[in-house]
């Protein structure tokens, strides 16, 4: 959609008048308002991969017929592939035995971060009892069943699902890296 052309004249007379009025408000024209930061996981170091990579494009063509895994159909996968790796996380949703962002998209070389009481809710790689499908030969992720935090970085491409081995038949989700 092509915006309205302004005529050249008028932006030169408002830009100037509008800075004027605007910088006595403000007592400055420093703004001091301190820039957030993303500070990474020591295991989730930024990569040439992590925000640059250009995506496969078999992939890529191949975005319409995705393999529905653990409930995960196209629709849904939240798209982390320019995210910072603190946005990169799966956690439980309270009491519900659920997962927030189950079904994730990332970029080869990504780290995503599970959060949640795994002595409570083991993680398991691979396809949940009773689930169709296929899971991959290899994955990064590995069961855990202690602790709070685990960073898990995928550099492969494929889907790698998980689910809890308490509850597989409600948390479950797959992260697609491409």
């Amino acid at each position: 959609m092509a915006l309205p052309k302004k005529d050249p004249m008028h932006l030169r007379l408002t830009s100037p008048v509008l800075l004027a009025l605007m910088l006595p408000a403000c007592g400055s024209a420093t703004p001091d308002v301190a820039t957030p930061t993303d500070v990474p996981a020591v295991s989730d170091v930024p990569l040439a991969t992590d925000a640059s990579a250009p995506i496969d494009a078999a992939l890529e063509s191949d975005a319409g017929n995705l393999p529905t895994l653990h409930g995960c159909r196209p629709d849904l996968y939240v798209d982390q592939t320019e995210g910072t790796a603190s946005a990169r996380m799966i956690m439980t949703r309270g009491t519900t035995n659920t997962f927030d962002f189950p079904c994730m998209t990332i970029r080869a070389g990504q780290s995503v971060q599970f959060m949640w009481a795994f002595s409570r809710h083991p993680l398991a790689p691979g396809l949940a009892p009773g689930e169709a499908g296929t899971a991959p030969d290899t994955t990064p992720i590995v069961p855990f069943s202690t602790g709070s935090v685990h960073t898990i970085r995928f550099p492969t491409p494929g889907f790698y699902p998980f689910y809890c081995s308490v509850h597989p038949g409600t948390m479950k989700g797959v992260v697609q890296v491409l």
